[in-house]
This record gives structure tokens, sequence and C-alpha cells, in this order.
């Protein structure tokens, strides 16, 4: 792997360990909060608990846009880590790289959407 296939994909599995501590975050702050794995988590017990989150949003006392963007951020986080996996098992690709780049921005921008929302609307 080359240096730059290296910093790629540090800097990929950096970001999506962000974001899925910003998600448990807005989690913890939803109007009927929802827990998610902490601490030394992988895989294996992130992707369920994600996968729950969008199964509960539609039962969060909060406005459809709202629930809508945290799925979406949801759903893009998923993404970003099922494009991560496959760059792990198959090898670096550039454009599966920008791929899961792109699910990153998104689920950050989506994010931040909710975050604003929350803090907009703290009791």
């Amino acid at each position: 792997m080359s240096d730059f296939e290296e910093q790629a994909m540090n800097k990929l599995a950096t970001d999506i360990g962000q974001l899925y501590s910003g998600l448990v975050t807005v989690c913890l702050n939803l109007p009927v909060m929802v827990t998610l794995p902490t601490g030394e988590v992988s895989n294996v017990d992130m992707v369920p608990a994600v996968r729950r989150v969008m199964d509960l949003i539609e039962d969060q006392p909060m406005p459809e846009d709202q629930q809508a963007t945290l799925f979406a951020c949801c759903a893009f986080w998923l993404g970003a880590l099922d494009l991560f996996g496959l760059l792990v098992v198959e090898g670096f690709d550039k454009a599966r790289a920008h791929s899961a780049a792109a699910n990153v921005v998104m689920a950050e921008q989506h994010l931040m959407s909710v975050t604003l929302w929350l803090a907009d609307n703290q009791k």
C-alpha cells in the first residue's frame, strides 16, 4: 500500500470513528434517549446499533424532516463503513475511497443539522 493509500485509509477510519462518536452524543440527546455502545467497540457492535437507531427514529417526537435527516446520517455512515470494509478486504481503489469519503461528508452534514436542531430545541 502506498503512503497516499495508507493515509487515505487512516483518515477514513478516523472520520468514521468520529462520526460514530457524534451519533452516540446525538442519540443521548434525542427527545427519547437512545444509548449506543461506547468504549472499545467494533463494527460488530456498531452496525446493529446504528441500524436500531434507524428503526427507532420514527418514534422520536421530532419533526419528520429531522427524523429523515437523522435517518440519512445513519444510512450514510453505514455506507461509509461498508465501503471502508470493501477497501480493506478487496484492496485500495481510489474511486471506492472517494465514495466512502463522500458518504462521510454527507453523514457529517446531516449529523450537524440534527445537532443544531437539538441545540435549538433543548428543554
